[in-house]
């Protein structure tokens, strides 16, 4: 299951690391040296997550009103 974690961005050398937290690389079974996957998330104000629920985002972009059906197509 996909977890979100905070991590410190530091500098090393001309690069930057991430500094991930050990008992999230014990849950993944990783070391130093191993390769794991990120996903990267942008960082949204309060603000603009509410603009984004309230104008639908996704396949559901531009659609207002909820699902209405036109005609009942089963009997319960």
């Amino acid at each position: 299951m996909a977890e979100i974690v905070r991590v410190k961005l530091r500098k090393i050398g001309s690069s930057v690391g991430l500094l991930v937290p050990k008992d999230q690389l014990v849950e993944l079974d990783a070391d130093a040296g191993d390769e794991i996957e990120v996903a990267f998330l942008k960082h949204r104000t309060p603000v603009e997550l509410k603009k984004l629920v309230d104008e639908g985002f996704g396949m559901a972009k531009g659609f207002t009103k909820p699902f209405e059906r036109d005609k009942r197509t089963r009997e319960f």
